[in-house]
């Protein structure tokens, strides 16, 4: 009796250990990419709305041109950009990244759902195209909406299968091919976590084709929800929805669980 006890205690002791080992690891592994970032002259920052103009355009440079249903459809710029980057900054969880000569490299975006929050659920559930221009951005913004029902991406019904009273959803994360170091990706993902868990948001979701966001979600501990391979997304003719995709590419819904 006593020795599974005493067993018992010991593999106790061994998970703490291994969960305090691990913790001080992180830690200096982080204060590691502080200092490079440091360095560098790269600052993470809270987007407040005085930057809305700014994020707007860093996106048209730099998301429409390797956005795929943008690429597909010729969109170029897109007039609906600035009202739904002004939403993203409300609620207060958005980051961006400077270089040294304080030129923006990188975003994180996200709005929060909250539950029982029926306002926010019925504008949501209104259809916005009357947002976009006619023709090429109204196209794409069509398509997509086609493909994230596909992928089955719905935020609200996510509350069902998790224990959380918010939800960091539509997220977007671009970063500038001018980044002058690596790792700026997942160090945006990783403050826009903290803040989204500073509002009690309990579970983060993208739904992205960008393979590089992809890489960086999956590296910071998101799982796979769904997936649609965009060679098969086709219309009723047998053409592809996305022609500016390749075989590898796909659509994928990653979500990962914040701890409160």
């Amino acid at each position: 009796m006593s020795s599974t006890s005493t067993t018992s205690v010991e593999s106790s002791s061994e998970v703490n250990l291994g969960d305090e080992i691990r913790e001080r690891t992180g830690q200096f592994l982080q204060k590691i990419s502080d200092n490079i970032f440091a360095s560098a002259g790269i600052k993470f920052i809270r987007i407040e709305i005085e930057h809305s103009k700014l994020v707007t355009q860093f996106l048209t440079n730099n998301f429409l041109p390797t956005d795929l249903i943008s690429k597909s459809y010729g969109v170029i710029e897109d007039d609906s950009l600035d009202s739904v980057v002004e939403n993203f900054i409300k609620d207060e969880i958005c980051v961006m990244a400077t270089d040294k000569e304080g030129d923006l490299i990188g975003v994180f975006l996200s709005s929060i759902y909250r539950r029982g929050d029926w306002l926010k659920k019925l504008s949501s559930s209104i259809s916005v195209d009357s947002l976009f221009d006619r023709g090429n951005a109204a196209e794409a913004h069509n398509v997509n909406e086609k493909l994230l029902q596909l992928l089955g991406y719905n935020v609200w019904g996510m509350f069902d299968g998790h224990d959380c009273q918010a939800i960091a959803g539509d997220i977007l994360l671009c970063i500038s091919t001018k980044s002058p170091v690596p790792g700026v990706g997942t160090e945006l993902v990783r403050h826009g976590e903290i803040a989204a868990k500073e509002k009690h948001c309990g579970l983060a979701v993208c739904a992205t084709t960008n393979i590089h966001v992809q890489r960086v979600l999956r590296d910071c501990g998101y799982v796979l929800r769904s997936v649609v391979v965009l060679c098969d997304f086709k219309d009723e003719d047998g053409s592809l929805f996305i022609k500016a995709a390749d075989e590898d590419s796909s659509a994928r819904v990653l979500l990962k669980n914040l701890k409160i």
